[in-house]
């Protein structure tokens, strides 16, 4: 049973009134506790779970002795595609993808994270017609599905980029909208050690080879200027394009909460108050028909959304890095969350 919080009313933990109205007062001393217990919970996850996936992929056997589960060798780069609803497009994207990437010098896996489709969505990665080799390194690759039974865009991508242990693993769209080609600076950037190389429809060098229709660019604009203060001089955050180097996202991919058109927004604000550089590519774009959303109601979620980031991150304004307040937080040997706040320098 999870207690309530301490600033909450009905916390029983050893707080008097006056000082559940002084933690109130300093929430953003709750947060900064909240964050690094957060970033400790992650850190501890990612590596039980990397040492339960080395027990498997190393012979672990099931029951009555059955064969261990295939799992996601990692690979230099793994291309999440989140789908609902894809199966008309997905077989000639997977095709042409896998062709694509076996002609690169590096090793790569395409993932399809199947977001609840009520179609063939899962069956169309099937379709695909073997694999791809590269013959200069002998990798083939590879096309996988995996399933993710929580609704939203979001939701899904994170399934794919969690799941991952590939050096550099990243997200696109099922209708190819940015060419395949910006791979390759992306790699450049992710290997130049950037956290995050993006796609951007507006940085300098970019282009649109068709336009989207004119209430889109206007909702497009609108998103972005709300979207901005959040992320200063990053010019495009909703690019469907946008890949990251797994060892330093993985504290940002726990902590980030959105699942709608606003989860990029807050995965990019994690990643550089972490410290992260984000790189952005410029990109050729096309407008590819067929879009599920729906400009109204999709909007409204989408500007609501980034609202709620503004109100949990504060704007533009720099989060004091995690690995400071882990260090500037004495270890006690009580966990409570009353310990905590002592032990953070809260007057409780």
């Amino acid at each position: 049973m999870t207690a309530p919080h301490p600033a909450l009313p009905g916390w029983s933990g050893g707080l008097g009134p006056a000082e559940v109205v002084a933690g109130v007062g300093r929430t953003e001393l709750v947060d900064a506790v909240e964050e690094a217990v957060v970033a400790e919970v992650a850190a501890r996850v990612t590596e039980a779970s990397d040492a339960l996936l080395d027990y498997e992929r190393h012979g672990a056997a099931g029951p009555a002795g059955a064969e261990p589960r295939e799992l996601r060798r990692p690979v230099d780069l793994e291309v999440v595609i989140p789908a609902y609803n894809e199966s008309g497009r997905l077989p000639a994207t997977l095709t042409a993808m896998v062709a694509f990437l076996s002609e690169q010098p590096w090793t790569s896996r395409v993932v399809v994270v199947d977001n609840g489709s009520v179609d063939d969505t899962a069956a169309s990665v099937l379709a695909v017609d073997g694999r791809a080799c590269n013959v200069a390194t002998g990798w083939c690759v590879e096309v996988v599905a995996i399933g993710c039974s929580r609704a939203g865009k979001g939701a899904a991508v994170y399934r794919g980029l969690r799941t991952s242990r590939s050096r550099f693993v990243g997200f696109t769209d099922a209708d190819l909208s940015t060419p395949m080609e910006t791979f390759r600076p992306v790699m450049d950037a992710l290997e130049g050690g950037a956290a995050a190389a993006i796609g951007s429809r507006h940085a300098p060098g970019a282009q649109i080879a068709t336009r989207q229709p004119l209430g889109r660019r206007l909702g497009g604009a609108a998103f972005r200027a709300v979207s901005r203060p959040l992320l200063p001089g990053v010019r495009d955050t909703q690019c469907g394009f946008k890949f990251f180097d797994r060892a330093a996202v993985q504290s940002a991919l726990w902590r980030s909460r959105s699942v709608g058109f606003a989860f990029d927004v807050e995965l990019l604000r994690h990643v550089r108050d972490d410290g992260g550089r984000i790189v952005e590519i410029p990109v050729t774009w096309t407008d590819a028909a067929g879009s599920s959303l729906r400009p109204v109601r999709d909007g409204l979620a989408a500007f609501s959304a980034v609202a709620r980031l503004h109100a949990q991150l504060g704007g533009g304004r720099p989060e004091r890095p995690l690995d400071e307040v882990v260090a500037a937080t004495p270890r006690r040997t009580s966990t409570t969350p009353t310990a905590a706040l002592r032990a953070a320098g809260s007057p409780a």
